[in-house]
């Protein structure tokens, strides 16, 4: 993790921030000084082991029980965050699921659960960040590197995360004279709670094969990549999809 405090006097809000990729961003903002607010929508016990890792950085985290599905909530928890801290510099959005399967064997459930969870969800806290982030803010969303390749079962998966690399590039055009800066992170496999969830050990194997360096990829691989689109270094660098998959694909 970084410990350049360069984020200090600035406010981050980590959207899914209890667990996982979520977690390794909020902790790497508040290593750099940002105050942390971390949203979540069902997992108190993780909310609050990740408060307390943020605790050995002295900044101000708070932990927020937010669905980024319901359009209300999203409104509530960005207009909180301005109210307690007076203002919002960094948004970075984490919240997906994934369901494996040909097209032809999704049900309508199936598409509500994966267009509410990976494409509406990015829609309202990018529509939120547009109407309360700062002059010369940062948004990040994570996408998948799927979207780029051949995706097999994984079609509707990667669809409803394509819908969300095409809202990052009309909003990065749209909030632009601001000085706003919208981009989304595209991963390969990450070996956490989430990827794991959605696999069989078989598919692990043969994912870990298919990597030259014999592995999946790490939440800690990923920080980095959001850390430095949310720095000043990165204020040239908008509407755009950074793939982070170690050359998996």
């Amino acid at each position: 993790m970084a410990r350049v405090r360069d984020l200090e006097g600035k406010v981050a809000l980590v959207v899914g921030g209890s667990r996982n990729q979520g977690a390794a961003f909020a902790e790497l903002v508040a290593s750099r000084g940002a105050a942390t607010v971390i949203s979540y929508a069902n997992d108190d016990a993780a909310a609050q082991q990740t408060l307390a890792t943020l605790d050995k950085y002295e900044v101000t985290a708070e932990a927020v029980r937010s669905d980024a599905r319901v359009s209300a909530e999203v409104d509530t928890l960005f207009e909180g965050v301005v109210g307690r801290h007076g203002r919002l510099d960094i948004v970075v959005h984490t919240p997906g699921a994934v369901i494996k399967k040909p097209l032809v064997e999704f049900t309508d459930d199936d598409f509500d659960r994966l267009i509410d969870l990976n494409t509406r969800s990015a829609f309202n806290t990018l529509r939120a960040t547009a109407r309360h982030v700062v002059e010369g803010g940062r948004y990040v969303v994570l996408s998948t590197t799927l979207t780029s390749i051949m995706t097999g079962p994984y079609g509707l998966y990667s669809g409803s995360k394509a819908a969300v690399e095409r809202l990052v590039l009309a909003a990065a055009k749209e909030l632009g004279p601001r000085g706003v800066t919208v981009n989304a992170v595209a991963p390969g496999p990450v070996d956490d709670d989430f990827y794991r969830a959605a696999e069989t050990p078989e598919s692990i194997a043969a994912a870990t094969h298919h990597s030259p360096r014999d592995r999946l990829g790490r939440p800690s691989d990923i920080a980095p990549v959001v850390g430095w689109l949310i720095s000043e270094e990165a204020g040239w660098v908008s509407g755009q999809t950074v793939r982070a998959n170690g050359a998996m694909f």
